[in-house]
């Protein structure tokens, strides 16, 4: 089964053909404010013509705007092309250890265990982390007082392949529910 995945949470993101959890052409892209005008031609670039089976998105926590270009694409392709839409959190696509994302509001987008959360910069479950993900991490070092290893990472092809894969064999075809997390 060949499946569009389509990740654009963060400044880093990735559009990806893959086949049964495999990675087949993937592209990095930039967020920002060209990624609306140019996200629907990129995917098209991609697919050389070609129709997958499904699209998978994912669905944040991240910007606001980057997960609603990515989402809209997404679904107005898989309506389009009638074929099941899988969401998957933006944060599991980014590797090991735990992945934090500046939230640009004073704390940071974190998955510490299985679903992502808002959290400050002071809280103390982020002393004892030994390993830090993140696709800029000089900001999270800025805001962290822990000696934890920092590693700079984009969505990975393989581990985005591969979890949608599985989301898709557990039958995850769900309404697309986008995850914006704010203080309460």
């Amino acid at each position: 089964m060949r499946t569009l995945i389509i990740e654009t949470s963060t400044e880093k993101g990735l559009i990806l053909l893959s086949e049964n959890g495999a990675p087949l052409r993937s592209k990095a892209l930039s967020g920002g404010a060209q990624l609306s005008k140019t996200l629907a031609q990129e995917v098209s670039n991609l697919l050389n013509g070609e129709i997958p089976q499904s699209v998978a998105v994912g669905t944040g926590p991240g910007s606001y705007t980057g997960i609603r270009v990515g989402a809209a694409l997404a679904k107005a392709l898989s309506y389009g092309w009638k074929v099941p839409l899988i969401g998957f959190c933006s944060l599991n696509s980014f590797g090991e250890g735990v992945v934090l994302v500046d939230a640009r509001m004073g704390g940071f987008y974190a998955l510490l265990d299985k679903e992502p959360i808002l959290i400050s910069p002071t809280d103390p479950r982020l002393q004892n982390i030994s390993y830090i993900t993140s696709p800029h991490p000089e900001i999270i070092k800025k805001r962290l007082t822990t000696n934890a290893v920092y590693r700079e990472s984009a969505p990975n092809p393989k581990i985005v392949a591969e979890l949608v894969y599985t989301l898709f064999l557990e039958d995850k075809n769900t309404p697309l529910e986008l995850t914006y997390l704010s203080s309460p």
